[in-house]
């Protein structure tokens, strides 16, 4: 078999997601063998599910100004992004370190667990939605420049 890329070329690996041959140059391009096709459409995959993790806080945080500017101008909209943009990333972080003790409550226990998580949420969010909104551009960075790499590897083949 020989290089998918470099037909006079004997491939030494196989694309482990197409299995085309790759010769030795183009083996050691990635650090699995793969192809730069398929390797660009995981890149385009993981950045796809990037948005999609950062999409509800994204459109929370536009309905935050939305609702705080018809109340008090912009700068009480931005607040009001950012408190509900927060409260996910919150949600996620109190559920991530909460015990899981509460599982006998009764209804009104369940009911005074909900708005006491709800409550602490907002407040953690307050504080992860930065951190949150930080990861989420060095994801898309990082995959723009896989993306870069990739193309220009492309090229070169």
């Amino acid at each position: 078999m020989n290089c998918f890329y470099h037909v006079e070329e004997a491939a030494v690996a196989t694309c482990v997601d197409c299995e085309r041959g790759l010769c030795k140059e183009c083996t050691v391009l990635y650090q699995t063998p793969i192809c730069s096709e398929c390797n660009m459409k995981r890149v385009k995959n993981d950045k796809g599910n990037i948005i999609r993790i950062y999409l509800p806080s994204i459109l929370l945080f536009l309905i935050g100004i939305f609702v705080g500017t018809s109340y008090g101008g912009v700068r009480v909209g931005i607040s009001f992004g950012w408190i509900f943009a927060g409260a996910p990333w919150g949600w996620k972080f109190v559920t991530f370190i909460q015990p899981r003790m509460f599982l006998f409550l009764p209804l009104f226990g369940w009911v005074i667990y909900f708005f006491l998580k709800i409550s602490l949420s907002i407040f953690v969010g307050m504080i992860a939605f930065p951190f949150g909104l930080i990861k989420l551009i060095i994801g898309i960075v990082s995959a723009n420049k896989k993306e870069k790499n990739i193309n220009e590897n492309l090229k070169s083949s």
